[in-house]
C-alpha cells in the first residue's frame, strides 16, 4: 500500500513539474539545446524553479515508493504522471480533451492498473541476492548509455525526428535515475558512513543532473504531445527490462499472466501514443530572450502544448 501510494503522488508531482518545466523550456534559444547553459538560462526563470520543486518533491516520494516495491511495477505507476501533466497542459492552453483523448487518458489508467494486479504478487527486491550491485550498476549504465546515444543522434537531426529521439534519450535517462535511486534508497538508512562511501550517491547525482538537462532538452523541441507520451512510454519499458532481466524481479503469473502482463505494457504504449496523435502540431514558436516578460510560454497559446 505504501507503494501504491507514494508511486502516485510521484505521479502527480512529476506530471505538474514536467507541465511548468516545458511551459518555459519551449521559449529558450535552440543554441543551448543539450549544454549545462540551457539550465542556467531556465533556472532564472521563477516558474522553471517552481517545477523542480515540484518535481524534486516527486522524487522524495518516488525514492520511498523504489524502496517499498520493485522497479518495474512503481515504474509503470508513475508512467501516469503523463496523464496529469497533459490535462494541466489543457487547461493552460483552453483546448479541453476530446473523447478519444480522454478514452486514451482512461486506457493508461486501466493499462498501468492491470500491470499492477498482474505483477505486484511477484517477488520484491533481490537486495541480498548475489550479484545485485552488478546488475545495479550494469542497468544504469546501460540505460545511460542509451540514452546518451540517443541524446546525440537527436541533437544532429531536426523537426520530427530531433523530438523524437531526445524524448527517447530523457525516457530512458529517467529509467537510468530510477535505478539509482533505488539503489540509493536501500543504502539511506544505514547512515552517512554508508551512504557516502557508496557508488549510489554520486551516480545520484550525475544521472540527476543528465536527466534534467536531456528532458529540458527535449521539451524546448516545443513538440510536447509528441515528446511527453514518448517519455512516459519509454521509461516504463526500459525499466521493466531492467528490473525483470537483470534485477530478478520476476513476478509468480506463470506464462499466460507474463503475456498478459506485457499486453497491459503495450495497450499502454498504444494509449499514449493514441494521446500524441490526438493533439494538433504546434506552431512554431518565436524565439525570445529567456530573461524577458514576454518569453514565458508562446508555445501554450494557440496550437498548444504539454511537458
Amino acid at each position: 500500500m505504501v507503494m501504491i501510494a507514494t508511486a502516485l503522488a510521484a505521479a502527480v508531482l512529476y506530471g505538474a513539474g514536467a507541465a511548468v518545466e516545458q511551459r518555459q523550456a519551449a521559449a529558450a534559444p535552440q543554441s543551448s539545446a543539450g549544454r549545462p547553459g540551457l539550465l542556467l538560462l531556465l533556472a532564472r526563470q521563477p516558474l522553471w524553479l517552481l517545477g523542480i520543486a515540484v518535481q524534486i518533491g516527486g522524487f522524495a516520494a518516488h525514492a520511498v515508493a523504489l524502496r517499498s516495491g520493485p522497479l518495474a511495477t512503481v515504474q509503470m505507476l508513475v508512467s501516469a504522471e503523463f496523464v496529469v501533466a497533459v490535462v494541466i497542459v489543457r487547461v493552460w492552453s483552453g483546448r479541453p480533451l476530446s473523447r478519444a483523448a480522454w478514452a486514451a487518458a482512461l486506457t493508461v489508467v486501466a493499462g498501468v492498473a492491470a500491470f499492477l494486479a498482474l505483477t505486484s504478487p511477484g517477488h520484491g527486491h533481490a537486495t541480498s541476492q548475489p550479484g545485485y550491485v552488478a546488475a545495479t550498476a550494469l542497468g544504469a549504465a546501460g540505460t545511460g548509455a542509451a540514452a546518451l546515444a540517443a541524446a546525440v543522434a537527436g541533437l544532429r537531426a531536426a523537426g520530427r525526428r530531433r523530438a523524437v529521439l531526445l524524448a527517447v534519450a530523457a525516457g530512458l535517462a529517467d529509467s537510468c535515475s530510477a535505478v539509482v535511486t533505488m539503489a540509493f534508497a536501500h543504502v539511506a538508512p544505514h547512515g552517512p558512513a554508508a551512504l557516502f562511501t557508496s557508488w549510489t550517491v554520486y551516480a545520484v547525482v550525475v544521472c540527476g543532473a543528465g536527466n534534467v538537462l536531456l528532458t529540458q532538452t527535449a521539451y524546448q523541441t516545443g513538440r510536447p504531445m509528441l515528446t511527453l507520451p514518448i517519455i512516459a512510454a519509454v521509461t516504463p519499458m526500459a525499466s521493466v527490462a531492467v528490473g525483470i532481466g537483470l534485477l530478478g524481479e520476476t513476478p509468480r503469473i506463470g506464462v499466460a499472466g507474463g503475456v498478459a502482463a506485457g499486453f497491459a505494457v503495450l495497450v499502454t504504449s498504444l494509449a499514449l501514443a493514441r494521446l500524441a496523435r490526438s493533439a494538433p502540431h504546434p506552431e512554431p514558436a518565436v524565439q525570445a530572450p529567456m530573461d524577458s516578460e514576454r518569453a514565458e510560454l508562446p508555445v501554450l497559446t494557440g496550437a498548444a502544448a504539454s511537458r
